[in-house]
C-alpha cells in the first residue's frame, strides 16, 4: 500500500481554502493595528481560533480588548503605630524632664541636710548625683522627640534602655525586698522610733513603687518596642538606614550599657577615684586614678568592638572583666565595703548607715553578687553568636604586601582625583 502513488488532489478545493485562510487573517489584523497604545494592556484577551469547513484550527489564538474589572488593592501589610510612638514619646520625655528637676532638688536637699546635722556640705557628691541626672534628663528627651518622628535610631534604644531597666529591675527588687524587710532594725539603729502603722505603710508604698519603676515600666516599652507592626510602621516613615541598624539589638544593648557604665566612671573618677581595689588591697593616689583611665579606655576598646561584632573584643572583654571582678571580690572579702567607702572620701554619715545595713551583715552581697555575674556572663554568652572573627585585609594582586587603605585600584589617594591629559 506504501507504494501505491497518492490520489490526485482537487486543486479548486485547496485553492478555496487557502483564499478562507487569507480572508480570516487580514479580517483579524485589523482591529489589532486598530488597537491605541495607551489602552493598557490588562483589558486583551484571547478570542476564538478561526477554524476550517472541517474543524481543525488555522490561526493561534489573537488578542482582542475587553473591560475586564481591575483587582482590589491590596491591604497594607502591617498596622500603623504611630500614635502609640507618640504616646511613648510624650512619656519619656515627662520623665526626662522630672530627672531635669532632680538636679537642683539635689543640691538643695544635700545642703538642708547638712544643716540639720550639722556636718559640711558635701558639693563633690552633689556635683555627680546632679550630672548623673542631668545625663539621663538629656538623653530621655532626646529619645522622646526621636519616637514622636517615629526614628529608627530612637525605636532601637529605647528598647535596649528598656531591657536594660527590666534586667535591673528584676535583680534589683529583690534587695529592696530584703531591705524593707530589714527595715525595723535600721530605724533602730538609728534611733528613731516609728509606728508600725507608719512603718508598713512605708514598706508597701516603697514596694509598690519599686515594682511599677524598675519592672512595669520597662517591660511595657519593651513589649510596645518590640512589636513588628512598630518597627515596620518606623521603618516606613524613617526609610534612610541608621546607625543603630548596623549592629544587631542583643549587641547594641550591651553597648549602650556599657557606654553608661564608661559615663559614671568618668564623673565619680575626678571625686572618688583616689582608691582602687588590686587583689586584697586598695591603691591610692595617682596610681589609683591611672588605673581608673585604664578601666576607661578598657570600656572604649569593648564597646567599640562590639559594634563592630569583632570576636577578639569579646574574648578581651569576657576575660578582662573576669579578672577585675574577682579582683574586686577579693578586695572586698578582706577589707569590707566600708572600709573602702572611708578611703574614697565619703561623708561620714552615709557610710555608717552603710555599715548598719543588713545587706552589709553576713554573706547577703556575696550571693547578689554571685548571681548578678552568673546572669551578667550567661547573657555574654547569648550575644557570642553575634560575633564573628576578624580577618585580615586581602594581599595585592601580585603576591606583595596589601595596599594601604587609601589607595585606590592602581595605588592612587582616593581622596585626589588623576589628573586629566593635556589636549593634544
Amino acid at each position: 500500500a506504501w507504494a501505491m502513488p497518492p490520489p490526485p488532489m482537487r486543486p479548486t478545493r485547496n485553492l478555496r481554502v487557502f483564499i478562507r485562510v487569507i480572508e480570516a487573517s487580514e479580517a483579524h489584523r485589523a482591529p489589532r493595528d486598530n488597537i491605541k497604545p495607551a489602552e493598557p494592556p490588562a483589558k486583551i484577551q484571547s478570542a476564538a481560533p478561526v477554524r476550517n469547513n472541517l474543524g481543525f484550527p488555522l490561526l493561534a489564538f489573537m488578542p482582542m480588548p475587553m473591560d475586564a474589572p481591575l483587582p482590589p488593592p491590596l491591604a497594607p501589610a502591617y498596622k500603623d503605630r504611630y500614635t502609640g510612638l507618640v504616646v511613648f514619646g510624650v512619656f519619656a520625655i515627662l520623665i526626662g524632664a522630672a530627672c531635669a528637676l532632680f538636679v537642683p532638688l539635689i543640691f538643695f536637699g544635700q545642703m538642708v541636710a547638712a544643716r540639720r546635722v550639722g556636718t559640711d556640705f558635701d558639693a563633690s557628691s552633689a556635683i555627680v548625683a546632679a550630672a548623673v541626672y542631668g545625663l539621663l534628663a538629656a538623653t530621655l528627651i532626646t529619645l522622646g522627640i526621636g519616637s514622636i518622628r517615629a526614628r529608627r535610631w530612637a525605636r532601637a534604644l529605647l528598647l535596649c534602655l528598656g531591657g536594660i531597666g527590666l534586667a535591673i529591675g528584676l535583680l534589683t527588687v529583690p534587695v529592696v525586698f530584703v531591705a524593707m524587710n530589714s527595715l525595723d532594725e535600721t530605724m533602730r539603729a538609728q534611733n528613731q522610733i516609728v509606728p508600725p502603722a507608719s512603718l508598713a505603710l512605708i514598706k508597701a508604698i516603697t514596694l509598690v513603687s519599686s515594682v511599677v519603676i524598675y519592672i512595669v515600666m520597662p517591660l511595657v516599652t519593651v513589649l510596645f518596642y518590640c512589636g513588628a507592626n512598630v518597627k515596620r510602621t518606623c521603618e516606613i516613615r524613617d526609610p534612610v538606614e541608621r546607625w543603630t541598624d548596623r549592629c544587631p539589638l542583643p549587641v547594641l544593648a550591651l553597648c549602650v550599657l556599657k557606654a553608661g557604665s564608661l559615663v559614671i566612671v568618668a564623673f565619680i573618677l575626678p571625686t572618688y577615684g583616689r582608691v582602687y581595689p588590686v587583689f586584697g588591697t586598695l591603691v591610692e593616689g595617682w596610681p589609683a586614678r591611672l588605673l581608673w583611665i585604664g578601666v576607661i579606655a578598657f570600656l572604649a576598646y569593648a564597646i567599640r568592638g562590639f559594634y563592630r561584632l569583632e570576636m577578639r573584643a569579646w574574648w578581651v572583654y569576657t576575660i578582662g572583666s573576669l579578672v577585675l571582678g574577682i579582683s574586686g571580690l577579693v578586695t572586698f572579702q578582706r577589707l569590707g565595703l566600708v572600709e573602702m567607702y572611708r578611703r574614697m572620701g565619703l561623708p561620714e554619715q552615709p557610710v555608717e548607715l552603710a555599715a548598719k545595713s543588713p545587706l552589709l551583715q553576713g554573706n547577703t552581697l556575696l550571693w547578689l553578687s554571685l548571681g548578678s555575674v552568673a546572669v551578667w556572663y550567661a547573657y555574654l554568652l547569648f550575644v557570642r553568636r553575634f560575633f564573628r572573627p576578624v580577618t585580615g585585609r586581602p594581599a595585592a594582586a601580585g603576591g606583595g604586601s596589601p595596599r594601604p587603605p587609601c589607595a585606590g585600584p592602581a595605588g592612587k589617594r582616593r581622596g585626589r582625583p588623576a589628573p586629566r591629559p593635556l589636549p593634544a
